[in-house]
This record gives structure tokens, C-alpha cells and sequence, in this order.
């Protein structure tokens, strides 16, 4: 259904505009028409010479990152080629404690040695692996770069190299397309060049949703659309691998942009991060609902574990966080490399310092006295431009790194982890001291008798919600506490507001123990429909008392 610009309410435009839409119709009404043209990111004469490998029946080795995106990207190329009916060609998803990041010569050479091929594409991975692009051409093997990250100044010397950070600009609505965006427009390309008119691309949007949600890249542009319609396939007609993860992971409502992110993402994730990531590509491409579940059943038990070695080593990084520093940065040679990513995240969220936790394979494989980082940052400070920083006063202290502005990964020799905390948090100590300020963040101020169904439905209208789209947050001042609650054993705390004429129920989950009710109350939520014994009312999800 169409959603014409004038039928939403002011407040909603209001919102729209200070978040910078400048076309409320298109935010609105987000349409595979509006894609940007694949054309302007992949030349059709490069898509004609992997037609060419393809037509003539060469050997391709398609190699993908192993996080959700990359399994992700690699999984619907993959289907494609077989619903094509092309045969000949194999996956590679690198063992992260065995191979890392990138392109791995030693990987590499011994593929050559199994089975020699013609062509590598790269997914999710790839732009910083110079050394490896030059071996592969020194062994006559054509070489398709596919990747998001952002580049080097030296680029490999591939034939092709498509990644929208090249020959994009921000304001380009491919700019932030993740790798599995990316696998999808190359697939269009292909759809173009083969002259295939009646293959229906919709069939792998689902994929190319969870994969843009998960891997947290901004849902503006292109990602917006993906994502939405993406959603729609995952409801619709899901691929076998979503609709077993589903059902595995309990959901039993719609899928929406929430559960790609918190759901099923970190399980596809687990695979790369406790073993290989093999368990989740072989979900995502499955035929068979039985073989499906039963990875699933798989891949749920991973996650348990996953989750419960991220709680020990999050308890332990507690203790040792320094206040005095601008970053956090931390080692420990029982931290699982695979994990200590997201335990950054949460450290991020705690303290608002840009943290990078550095962790071994552990018993997974021999590190040979290198350790690996991960980072993620706060809202204002870019990550990869520290690390460049880095690199600049101590040229070799980072054997690798890469990343995004917001998160980053990098390996250095274990005997080098104090050198790089020192250096890393002089780099920190050059910034402004706005750029470690807190911002308590909302969208607009409301006051309860702004609040109606109809406006918390309309509100539904601007998802998906996500990076670049969060879900909306208003600001109440001087409201009244009419009767509060705490359930689940004091951990949230329910509270009906009042302000004389209006009276709206709120939700405060894990909220501060030491925190004292006032007679009124500054707050920052978001706003919710609840459903009860047939009746439909509002309710407050708050976030911060001012």
C-alpha cells in the first residue's frame, strides 16, 4: 500500500526532517525501483568476463569472510550459481583461529594443491589482502575482489574490485551496502549480462536482509530497501535456513529488522566464532528442512555456549577497566579471539570508551605468539582513522587491521600489547574532550497528551529499524509518578505517568537499583503497542531518566 507524504502527522514529518529525509515519500514508500543502478557500481563489461569463466565452465572458488555477512554473501552467490545450473565450484570459509582474517596464502596454496581453479571471488573480504591477490595472479588464477571495507592506499591488483567505498561517495545510496549487498548486485549483474529477464532475484532478499542488519551497517538507501523487502520475503516465502532458525529460536510472530539483529544473526555468527563457520553455510544454502533444523539444533547450542563465554570474560574485563584512560584496551590469554568482539560492545556501552579486547584461539589452534583485537567504538570517534594513527607512529606494530569506523580487527605480536595500548591511547588523548561527552540522544520532545495509538502506529511506518534508523526516542519533562512496580525479582520496574489529564504506562527495564523515585520525572522512550485479552494501549519503553 502506497503511504501518501500528507496522511502521516506532523509530528512525523518533524521527526523525519530532523533526522535529515529529505524525500518523505521515498523514506516512506522504500521500492526495488528506487535501488540505485547496479551499472554504477559494477561495470558490465567486468560481469561479462565472470560470465565468460562461467559459460565456458571454469572452476570458481568463492571465499568468504566467516561472520554473518560473509557466510551470508557466499551463501545466496552460491545458490545462484546452482540455480543456474552451474556445478563447478567450491566454498572456502576461512577457520578464524587457524587462517584469520582475509585471504591466507597458506589457505590458498594448499587449494591450489587440492584442486586448482580459474577464478577467486572474494566476499566480505579481500581489499586489504595485497600479498595474497599478487600469489594468486603469479598462479594464473583470475581474481574477482568483492568487499565493503574500507580500502588501503595500496589496493590488491585484482582483475575486478567492487566495493562501493572506491567509487562511491556517502551520499550515494550504494555507498553502505555490506558484503552481502554487494553479492546480491554482482548476482543482478550477472542476471544482466546473461540475459536471464524472468529470474526473480527476490528469492535470496531474506538472506541479504539478516546479513544487512547483522552486520550493522546504516539502514539508509539501498539497505533500507533490501532490508524491507527483505523482511517480507523472510515472511512470505523464506528460504529453508531462515524458516529453521525461526523455528528453533522460538520466534512465533513476524520476523522484523529486531530478531535479524538479536536473534538469528548472533546465531549464524556462533559457528565462526566457536568453530568454523562451515555450520552456517550449509544452513543458508540447505535443501532439506530435516538437515536444516538439525544445524539449527546445532547452531543454538553454539550460541548457548558462545553466550556464556562472553558473560566470564565481560566479568572479568570489568576488574581491570582503568577510569583514568581515555580507552579501554585489554589482553588475556584465556579470551576467546572469536568472541572478545562482542564483549567490546557491551564494554562500549557501560563506560563510552572506544574499546579493543585482544584474545587467543585457546586450545583452537596455535597462535604462534601473535594475538588478535577486536574494537568498537563510541559516537564520535572513527576507529579505522585511530588505527591508521597507530600505524603511523609505530609502522609495523599491526601486522593486520581493517575495519569500519565504528569496529575494527587487527593482530599484533603478543610481546607488543603494552607498546600498542600506550600508543593507541595517545592517539585518544589528541582528541577533543567532546568527543568522549556522553550524548543522550532523542528525537523529539513530547508531552503524554501528544501520545495516541494512531501516532505510535504511524510510527511503525519508518521501520525497518536499525543502524541509521533507530527506533524513534522522545524526551517527557516534569511528568508525574502516579504508582510504580518492580517485577522479575526487582530487576524492571513498571510505572503508570500522569499529567493531570493523561495517563500512560512505562517500562523500565534493568533499571539502576540504587535509582530513587521523584514525584516527577524527566525521561527519554520509546513507544510500543501492547496487546492484552483483546485490548490494544500504549506503552512507554524508557531508556534514561534525566
Amino acid at each position: 500500500m502506497t503511504i501518501r507524504a500528507e496522511s502521516v502527522s506532523p509530528l512525523i514529518k518533524t521527526l523525519l526532517e530532523k533526522r535529515g529525509v529529505k524525500d518523505i515519500y521515498k523514506f516512506l514508500n522504500p521500492s526495488p525501483e528506487h535501488l540505485s543502478k547496479t551499472e554504477s557500481l559494477i561495470d558490465i563489461d567486468d560481469a561479462l568476463k565472470i560470465v565468460s569463466f562461467i559459460k565456458n565452465n571454469k572452476k570458481i572458488l568463492i571465499y568468504g569472510d566467516y561472520d554473518v555477512d560473509g557466510v551470508s554473501s557466499c551463501a545466496i552467490f552460491g545458490r545462484f550459481l546452482m540455480d543456474i545450473d552451474f556445478k563447478n565450484f567450491r566454498f572456502v570459509i576461512p577457520n578464524r583461529f587457524k587462517d584469520g582474517y582475509g585471504l591466507n596464502i597458506d589457505r590458498l596454496r594448499n587449494e591450489i594443491e587440492k584442486e586448482p581453479f580459474d577464478m577467486l571471488i572474494t566476499f566480505d573480504c579481500g581489499i586489504g589482502s595485497v600479498d595474497a591477490v599478487k600469489y594468486l595472479k603469479e598462479h594464473s588464477v583470475f581474481v574477482v575482489v568483492t568487499d565493503h571495507h574500507l580500502p588501503f592506499d595500496k589496493l590488491p591488483d585484482a582483475d575486478i574490485i567492487i566495493n562501493p567505498k572506491i567509487r562511491k561517495k556517502e551520499d550515494d545510496s550504494d555507498y553502505f551496502l555490506c558484503g552481502c549487498g554487494i553479492s546480491f548486485k554482482l548476482i543482478h549483474a550477472l542476471k544482466l549480462a546473461m540475459g536471464l529477464k524472468g529470474f526473480d532475484l527476490k528469492r535470496y532478499l531474506d538472506i541479504v536482509g539478516l546479513a544487512t542488519v547483522a552486520d550493522v551497517v546504516p539502514l539508509v538507501g539501498d539497505n533500507r530497501i533490501l532490508v524491507k523487502y527483505g523482511l517480507y520475503v523472510a515472511n512470505s516465502n523464506p528460504s529453508i535456513g531462515i524458516k529453521m532458525l525461526k523455528k528453533i529460536a522460538g520466534v512465533k510472530r513476524d520476523i522484523k529488522a529486531y530478531h535479524h539483529g538479536f536473534v538469528f544473526g548472533p546465531r549464524i555468527n556462533a559457528s565462526g566464532r566457536m568453530e568454523i563457520a562451515d555450520k552456517s553455510l550449509q544452513l543458508l544454502t540447505s535443501n532439506s528442512e530435516a538437515e536444516a533444523e538439525k544445524i539449527a539444533l546445532e547452531l543454538e547450542e553454539l550460541n548457548r555456549l558462545r553466550q556464556k563465554e562472553c558473560d566470564n570474560i565481560f566479568d572479568d574485563a570489568l576488574s581491570r577497566v582503568s577510569m583514568e584512560r581515555r580507552g579501554i584496551t585489554l589482553f588475556d590469554k584465556g579470551w576467546n579471539k572469536g568472541v572478545v568482539g562482542i564483549v567490546a560492545s557491551r564494554l562500549v556501552e557501560r563506560f563510552n570508551k572506544p574499546t579493543i579486547l585482544f584474545g587467543t584461539s585457546l586450545d583452537r589452534w596455535d597462535d604462534g605468539f601473535v594475538i588478535s583485537g577486536s574494537g568498537r567504538s563510541t559516537q564520535d570517534i572513527n576507529l579505522f582513522d585511530a588505527l591508521n594513527e597507530v600505524n603511523r607512529i609505530a609502522p609495523g606494530l599491526m601486522l593486520h587491521f581493517g575495519g569500519h569506523t565504528k569496529a575494527c580487527g587487527l593482530s599484533i605480536n603478543a610481546d607488543d600489547f603494552p607498546s600498542f595500548a600506550n600508543i593507541f591511547e595517545q592517539v585518544l588523548t589528541r582528541l577533543p574532550e567532546s568527543s568522549f561527552t556522553y550524548k543522550i540522544n532523542y528525537d523529539l520532545e513530547l508531552s503524554l497528551g501528544d501520545v495516541s495509538i494512531e501516532f505510535v502506529k504511524q510510527i511503525s511506518l519508518l521501520e525497518p529499524f536499525g543502524y541509521g534508523n533507530e527506533t524513534p526516542e522522545f524526551l517527557f519533562k516534569n511528568v508525574d509518578v502516579a504508582e510504580y512496580m518492580t517485577i522479575v525479582n526487582g530487576k524492571h520496574l513498571l510505572i503508570t505517568f500522569t499529567d493531570g489529564r493523561n495517563r500512560l504506562k512505562g517500562i523500565w527495564f534493568n533499571y539502576p537499583a540504587e535509582f530513587q523515585l521523584g514525584d516527577k520525572l524527566d525521561f527519554i522512550a520509546s513507544l510500543d503497542i501492547n496487546y492484552f485479552n483483546g485490548n490494544e494501549y500504549i506503552q512507554l519503553i524508557i531508556s534514561n531518566v534525566l
